[in-house]
């Protein structure tokens, strides 16, 4: 069974229902400025090794330029009663219909709902999602200063395979690793039980933005 996905993405609901996946569009760009203006998200080596921009203007030209070409999803928050809310992304980075293979990534979420599990929700919306459309392997590229990630992608289901060494150079010449974690569809039902029963005992949430 070949990987095939669509031109257009679809709409994604996750299992509790609080959050929306949807393609995102050029009207999101200005919420996802807002939330790559914290300096907490770079600070765990988000950008593949860029330097944090340092105006509005920037970050959206950043985002402009990140995100062209990429079947990307936007996140929404359906909790609050003035409709739902931008709290991020993710999406698919590249794709291999013949050996079945693809990588994640462009994953924000916004730091009000970080120890939420709502970056684990997400993906278990597009994991589910991928591996239906024939998927085997899903993939994603982390670096190794993004302990955030890192563990809660290998609590997910995620194996570490390796690192690659000095991967790519960051803008001031200096080089980055890389750590490569993957996911089979074989072991995708047991993740995905576990981290359903994870999201039955969440708490309401509670955030400030």
């Amino acid at each position: 069974m070949a990987l095939r996905l669509p031109r257009t993405l679809p709409t994604l609901r996750t299992a509790t229902g609080r959050f929306v996946l949807s393609p995102f569009t050029d009207a999101h760009v200005e919420p996802l400025a807002h939330i790559l203006a914290n300096d907490d998200i770079w600070a765990q080596g988000f950008g593949d090794g860029d330097h944090r921009p340092g105006t509005h203007d920037e970050i959206v030209a950043y985002i402009q330029r990140r995100y062209e070409g990429l079947q990307v999803f936007a996140i929404h928050y359906t909790g609050l009663t003035g409709g739902p809310l931008f709290v991020g992304t993710t999406g698919i980075t590249e794709s291999h219909a013949r050996t079945e293979r693809a990588k994640i990534g462009r994953t924000v979420i916004s730091p009000a709902f970080w120890g939420m599990k709502a970056n684990h929700e997400v993906k278990t919306a597009l994991l589910d999602w991928l591996f239906a459309r024939g998927a085997g392997r899903i993939e994603c590229d982390v670096d190794p200063r993004n302990h955030r990630s890192l563990t809660s992608l290998t609590r997910f289901g995620f194996t570490v395979e390796g690192t690659r060494r000095r991967s790519s150079q960051r803008v001031d010449g200096t080089w980055r690793d890389i750590v490569i974690l993957s996911l089979l569809t074989e072991e995708w039902p047991a993740a995905r039980e576990r981290t359903l029963q994870g999201l039955a005992a969440l708490p309401p949430v509670e955030f400030a933005i």
